[in-house]
């Protein structure tokens, strides 16, 4: 293993790659919190081919917030090889193989988990990266559904073989939803098949949680996706070896509102008036699931329209928000309906008014 692995894999906890998510912006709030490795959003290979100015965005990253993994998208070998030697020179700390992202539409294209239904073209499409690439490779996979013929174990072999760095396992199987409790025997079980690091990922919503999946599996370091959202604390506890629930790691509101008001800041000025504005109310909801009054704020957030609205409407609500009791009824069904869908406000009464479609 490289020595740059090897100090990033000792910094235990890493960022996951969301679409739409984690922009530089999130990234650069996770690292400042203690996250040892982020994830861009995942960048289609062929558009990186195309010159598509959406696939480069998603690819950049500041230099200030490295290490940075590129994740890249790719159905096929050719269109990986091409992908990172035109991104080669941005140097990010590793390339990263998406091979379990189970959307519908990735799928349909032959990428995603969908690249785990063929074991030939998925062998050749990471042999191949490892070959083209300078820079360090990983594989995020997921687990194989039930009626698969291909075993973590296999999966995890092959990435080995290839010459992968590490591989981070999903424990869901691509058609499972998200509120189904992720199985961390199938982490384990990856971990004892192959020699190299092991990263887990799936219901990490506390450091608790991240010290119960280290020593229930075995895993060398953990990746934090939807426990990120709202809540980029959490990479602080792991990194201090701090294991306590989200509630207990809430940090007061006149730490939190400063990093919340430079969040939304660093939103505009990244992505401009019109674009930042979903990915605002967005955020300002993830980080308002742990307080009194989300009704409320939702009906304020979507009926303002502008970056300097919704960034004054965050500033008076945060400002006197008052935490939810961890033990009560409102804060249990926020947290499952954060946990069912990320966009939970969805999931709550329609508003009068409202375009949440935008969010």
């Amino acid at each position: 293993m490289s020595p740059q692995l090897e100090y990033l894999l000792r910094g235990k906890a890493f960022l996951a790659p969301m679409l739409a998510t984690t922009d530089i912006p999130f990234r650069t709030i996770c690292k400042e919190f203690g996250a040892a490795l982020t994830f861009t959003e995942m960048v289609s290979a062929k558009g990186i081919i195309d010159d598509s100015s959406i696939s480069f965005k998603y690819a950049v990253f500041d230099p200030a917030e490295k290490p940075v993994a590129i994740q890249l998208l790719a159905s096929n070998a050719g269109y990986i090889e091409s992908a990172i030697q035109k991104l080669l020179p941005l140097q990010p700390a590793l390339f990263d193989l998406n091979a379990g992202c189970p959307s519908n539409r990735v799928c349909e294209a032959g990428a995603g988990a969908e690249l785990l239904e063929d074991i030939g073209r998925f062998r050749e499409v990471l042999c191949t990266a490892t070959r083209a690439s300078s820079t360090p490779i990983s594989v995020k996979l997921r687990a194989s559904d039930s009626d698969s013929n291909h075993s973590v174990e296999t999966l995890a072999e092959i990435v080995e073989e290839c010459g992968a760095g590490f591989i981070t396992v999903h424990a869901r199987a691509r058609h499972e939803k998200y509120d189904v409790p992720a199985d961390w025997r199938i982490i384990a079980r990856a971990k004892r098949a192959v020699s190299i690091p092991v990263v887990g990922n799936g219901d990490i919503f506390s450091s608790e949680d991240a010290y119960r999946m280290f020593d229930e599996t075995g895993c060398d370091s953990v990746m934090i996706a939807r426990g990120a959202l709202g809540a980029p604390w959490i990479f602080d506890d792991i990194k201090r070896g701090i294991s306590r629930t989200a509630t207990e790691g809430l940090p007061p509101v006149s730490t939190l509102l400063p990093v919340i008001m430079r969040h939304l800041e660093m939103l505009l000025q990244d992505f401009g008036d019109v674009y930042a504005v979903p990915r605002m109310r967005k955020h300002l909801l993830w980080y308002a699931r742990w307080y009194k009054g989300i009704d409320k704020f939702r009906q304020l957030v979507f009926q303002n329209d502008t970056p300097m609205h919704l960034i004054e409407t965050a500033k008076g609500h945060f400002s006197q928000a008052v935490p939810l009791d961890p033990n009560g009824r409102e804060f249990a069904e926020m947290q499952k309906r954060f946990r069912r869908r990320v966009l939970h406000w969805t999931l709550m009464p329609k508003l009068a008014n409202s375009s949440e479609t935008n969010s």
